[in-house]
């Protein structure tokens, strides 16, 4: 199916400057036709919500162009809605919702034309969503009352075959009892090649730790436990270890006193599903969060020589929350206006000609960063590094720049009115035909003879005095 993007991109334009009233009116049309879907945001931030929401569509348009880098990026979104609770039959609400939306907010630019577009494009998204849903990886365990009528369900997992074989015992023989029938337990076929030492391993263990847990206290050996297994967890296939949890677990419900406290915690749900689902969350955690740096450095690569993306703002934003490093950022003449960046390292980035007015860029570290002739009206640099950084020509008009430092910048022909230097150490600092009339200079590193060369009517000198010349 061919999409007509040129339509997608112009209609979408109109409403991304309207994003606060598109995504509220979706979120309303969404609960008012399908009241059944508003708990599963029960638990959500609303407003974070609404972002997200206009960041995946800028996302999609701003890449129509490029599907090779849109596909795997749907996909991703669409495994981790699962984790959301979503299900395929929630997507039609959805999309009728956006439909709804797009017709409420577009008015009369709102033709069949732009309907059949829109349309066609959110079939595409969500076959590929649904894509990325049917590839995540989750183990299948079903609950069962009665031990006599287990089935057969088989764990999937792209590093483990799917085999058909002969069934391994999850427990050893003698540990058998009648109290089995009255408890949750699970049945996993897998070939008893790969999985037998590890079996016959574990029910050594067992017996082991059934007579500690008889002897002692359930809180002493938990604290005996060697550190290896927690080394182990991190290092081990997936699929080994959502199978020695599955049998953990459930040896822990065999041994347990049924009348314990713990006993009937564990017996009124389906607590091995429940355990086995968050350990597996854990385990991937780290994967999920390389896949998120993957896909936030494809969205800023997607919009190089693109002057105005907001995903591309909110991808470098999530990365330096996420403590990623942005060295060597090549962003010329990005529009940046108010990015939140605080703490970023930012050296040897290329943001000469971008617009980073009213940026939140303290502390960051631009060391050597070429930012000549950037807009940084009103920027919020205080104790940033900016040593050897090229500033010529940049627009730093009331920018705070409060112990800063630097260094051998070039601030050469660089517009400095009103800018707030108080404690900054411009110490070899090119300020040749630099505008500092009216900046604050007090307390700042910087000599005379540095001062010389540039325009300083009304500036406030490092010794307090105001500047007025005779």
């Amino acid at each position: 199916m061919s999409l007509n993007v040129a339509i997608l991109e112009q209609s979408f334009e109109s409403v991304k400057f309207r994003a606060d009233e598109f995504t509220a009116g979706f979120y309303e049309n969404l609960f008012l036709a399908h009241p059944e879907l508003k708990p599963l945001f029960s638990h959500t931030d609303m407003v974070t919500q609404k972002k997200k929401l206009m960041s995946s569509l800028v996302l999609v348009v701003e890449n129509l162009r490029n599907p090779e880098a849109l596909a795997p990026v749907l996909n991703s979104l669409g495994g981790r809605h699962i984790s959301y609770g979503v299900v395929p039959k929630f997507y039609k609400p959805v999309i009728e919702a956006l439909l709804l939306t797009f017709e409420q907010c577009l008015g009369e630019d709102w033709n069949l034309e732009v309907n059949i577009a829109w349309q066609d494009a959110l079939q595409i998204i969500t076959g590929l969503m649904l894509k990325g849903a049917g590839q995540e990886i989750t183990p299948t365990v079903e609950k069962l009352e009665d031990v006599q009528d287990i089935p057969a369900p088989i764990i999937k997992s792209p590093s483990l075959p799917i085999v058909i074989a002969q069934e391994v015992p999850l427990v050893a023989p003698e540990l058998e009892t009648s109290e089995q029938s009255k408890k949750s337990l699970i049945s996993i076929q897998v070939n008893g090649d790969v999985l037998g030492e590890l079996i016959q391993g574990f029910n050594d263990k067992l017996r082991q730790l059934r007579s500690q847990v008889s002897q002692e206290p359930f809180g002493e050996v938990v604290k005996q436990l060697p550190m290896e297994l927690v080394e182990n967890f991190w290092t081990a296939p997936t699929w080994l270890v959502a199978i020695v949890a599955a049998v953990t677990f459930t040896s822990v419900i065999v041994i347990v006193d049924e009348n314990s406290v713990l006993a009937k915690a564990l017996s009124a749900a389906d607590t091995v599903s429940l355990v086995l689902a968050l350990v597996l969350f854990i385990k991937e955690a780290p994967d999920r969060r390389k896949q998120f740096h993957y896909q936030a450095w494809s969205t800023i690569d997607a919009a190089h020589n693109v002057k105005v993306s907001y995903a591309r703002i909110l991808a470098l934003q999530d990365l330096n929350e996420d403590g990623v490093s942005l060295r060597g950022l090549d962003a010329p003449g990005s529009e940046l206006v108010a990015i939140a960046l605080p703490n970023a390292n930012l050296s040897k980035a290329n943001l000469c000609e971008c617009d980073l007015s009213n940026a939140i860029l303290s502390y960051a570290n631009l060391d050597n960063a070429d930012l000549s002739q950037s807009k940084l009206s009103g920027a919020d640099l205080s104790n940033a590094k900016m040593g050897f950084t090229d500033l010529s020509k940049a627009n730093l008009s009331s920018a705070n720049l409060m112990g800063a430092n630097l260094i051998c910048a070039n601030l050469s022909g660089a517009n400095l009115s009103g800018a707030n230097f108080k404690n900054a150490n411009l110490s070899g600092a090119n300020l040749k035909d630099a505008y500092l009339t009216g900046a604050n200079l007090k307390n700042a590193n910087v000599s005379d003879s540095e001062l010389s060369v540039a325009f300083i009517e009304g500036a406030i000198m490092p010794d307090g005095s105001q500047y007025k010349s005779t």
